[in-house]
C-alpha cells in the first residue's frame, strides 16, 4: 500500500514537473519571441532616426555651403558695383522735349485747339542709367548680368559710354519695381513663418 502510495504521489510529481516545464518553456519562447520582435523593432526605429539625422545633416550643410556662396557672390557684385558706380551714373537727365512755339499755323478743321501751350515742355525728371539698371537687377538676384550694352561680353575694358547711357526708365518706375519685389518678399516671409511655426508644432 505504502508503495503504491509512493507510486502515484511520484507520478502526480512527474506531471506536475512535465506541466511547470511545459508553462516555463512555453513562457521562456514567447518571452524569446517578444524580445526579438522587440529588437526588430527597435532596430527599424534606429535605422529610420539615422537616416532622418544625416538627411538633416546634409541638408544643413548644403544650405550652410550655399550661404556662403551666396555671400562670397554679393561681396565680389558689391566690389564690382562700386567702382562702376565711380565710372558711370547712376541718373541722368530726361528729354526735354520742348513743343513748337508762335508760328504755327491755325489747323482748318473745327474744334478745340489741340495744340500745345507755347513753350511747354515735356517730363525732363531724371531717369535712370543702363548702369543703374543693371546694378538693380544684379542686386534683386545676386548674379552679375548686362543692361543693354552695358556689362556685355563684347564690351571693351573700361568702356563706360554704354553704361551712362539712359535706360528710359523713371524713378517713378523704379519705385513701382522696389514696391512689387517688396510685396513678395513680405508674402515669401510670411510663408516661411508659417512653415517654422508649423514644423515647430509638430515636434
Amino acid at each position: 500500500m505504502t508503495s503504491l502510495a509512493a507510486r502515484a504521489l511520484a507520478l502526480l510529481c512527474a506531471a506536475l514537473a512535465l506541466v511547470g516545464g511545459g508553462y516555463w518553456w512555453g513562457h521562456t519562447a514567447t518571452d524569446n519571441a517578444w524580445q526579438a520582435k522587440q529588437a526588430k523593432a527597435d532596430q527599424a526605429v534606429s535605422k529610420a532616426i539615422a537616416k532622418e539625422t544625416k538627411r538633416a545633416d546634409h541638408a544643413a550643410a548644403s544650405y550652410l555651403q550655399e550661404h556662403l556662396d551666396q555671400e562670397a557672390r554679393y561681396a565680389d557684385l558689391n566690389t564690382q558695383y562700386l567702382d562702376l558706380r565711380r565710372r558711370a551714373p547712376l541718373v541722368v537727365p530726361g528729354p526735354v522735349v520742348v513743343a513748337p512755339c508762335g508760328n504755327t499755323p491755325v489747323p482748318e478743321a473745327s474744334g478745340p485747339d489741340q495744340r500745345p501751350a507755347p513753350g511747354a515742355a515735356g517730363d525732363s525728371g531724371p531717369v535712370l542709367t543702363l548702369a543703374a539698371v543693371r546694378m538693380w537687377n544684379g542686386a534683386l538676384t545676386g548674379v552679375d548680368a548686362p543692361a543693354g550694352a552695358c556689362g556685355s561680353a563684347g564690351a571693351a575694358e573700361g568702356a563706360d559710354t554704354a553704361c551712362a547711357e539712359s535706360a528710359g526708365l523713371t524713378l517713378d518706375d523704379a519705385w513701382d519695381n522696389q514696391a512689387t519685389n517688396a510685396r513678395t518678399c513680405a508674402e515669401d516671409r510670411q510663408r516661411f513663418q508659417h512653415l517654422i511655426d508649423y514644423l515647430k508644432d509638430g515636434k
